[in-house]
């Protein structure tokens, strides 16, 4: 018998400007991904590594998406994200960085269309990047998380998705018990 296994679907964003947020949101909801939660924004400053195709000044929030995800969908959703990303390029240069991943109970994971060797293979390019990892007192950090996440600026809003992500599975299975 085939188990299949539900997270929280999160979407790390990477923009100069507000407005291709807010452009992205829209064409979330196009892919009947409802918005949970929005993190709080934060200066994404401890690297250059996309200023110079997206500018100067970026910032990062973290998106949760309603309902729960099967994770045999995880590949799609980078697709979807991707999409979105050329959608909303200009000349070639991205005004947007989406960067899907998931959320349970142990564990917050990105997916990356860029090989590392803590990264694991899904297919066509896609890879998977465990980044946290819960522990006691929210999320710790691995040797290879991104250095804005290891500050722990994010970890309210990770601990909330997780109450979240708590209660909809439980929800869940009290609804597959009745």
């Amino acid at each position: 018998m085939k188990t299949e296994y539900f997270a929280k679907l999160i979407i790390g964003a990477l923009y100069a400007d507000p407005h291709w947020l807010e452009q992205a949101k829209m064409q979330m909801r196009g892919q009947n991904w409802i918005i949970q939660q929005q993190s709080v924004e934060f200066q994404f400053d401890k690297t250059d590594y996309y200023a110079r195709e997206m500018g100067p000044e970026l910032k990062r929030c973290f998106l949760s998406i309603e309902g729960l995800q099967s994770l045999e969908s995880a590949f799609d959703w980078k697709l979807k994200t991707l999409e979105i990303e050329t959608r909303l390029s200009l000349d070639g240069k991205r005004r947007i960085n989406l960067d899907p991943g998931y959320l349970d109970f142990h564990r917050v994971v990105l997916l990356s269309g860029k090989e590392g060797p803590q990264k694991i293979y899904l297919r066509d390019g896609i890879w998977a990047d465990l980044v946290l990892l819960k522990n006691k007192g929210g999320f710790r950090e691995l040797a290879w998380t991104f250095a804005d996440l290891k500050d722990g600026c994010y970890n309210d809003f990770f601990m909330q998705v997780r109450a979240e992500y708590k209660a909809e599975i439980k929800l869940n299975k009290e609804h597959h018990q009745s």
